[in-house]
């Protein structure tokens, strides 16, 4: 065994290749995920605002446009939980991608692993064959000056 085997470069650069594909597939989820959050918060916020009972001194609203500030904060709810739900399918998404994520990683460490250790058994290989030729040349020598 003179020379390290390729094929196990290769399969670590395509280990490589799948970790940096799945991280990539990640970024746009936590940016799904953010923008999620920021969505929610703004809803509950003007959800706040629609339940909040006229202050002192504001004029007081007829019957009909209490009932549709109602109605509105209703409507207001059923965008609160379709952002809920969807943040749930964002997170099992991005928790799917993460054992995802880390079973590629671990197949990249195992490449990692292969690589260097069939390095190790061409160094191994070449050390021991050079002794050998150290250990024949000096037996040659040895005979020669002994005159064998």
């Amino acid at each position: 065994m003179n020379q390290v085997r390729s094929c196990w470069g290769v399969l670590l650069n395509k280990a490589q290749e799948e970790v940096g594909r799945i991280q990539a597939e990640l970024q746009p989820l936590r940016e799904r995920m953010l923008s999620l959050q920021a969505s929610a918060q703004r809803l509950q916020q003007l959800h706040q605002d629609y339940l909040r009972p006229p202050q002192a001194g504001e004029v007081s609203t007829g019957m009909l446009e209490t009932l549709n500030r109602r109605q509105f904060a209703d409507q207001i709810l059923v965008l609160i939980d379709r952002v809920e739900r969807d943040k749930a399918q964002v997170e099992q998404i991005t928790a799917q991608t993460r054992a995802r994520l880390l079973t590629a990683e671990r197949e990249r460490m195992k490449m990692q692993a292969l690589v260097d250790q069939d390095a190790q058994q061409v160094k191994a290989s070449t050390r021991l064959r050079e002794q050998r030729q150290l250990d024949e040349m000096g037996t040659m020598r040895f005979n020669l000056s002994s005159g064998v």
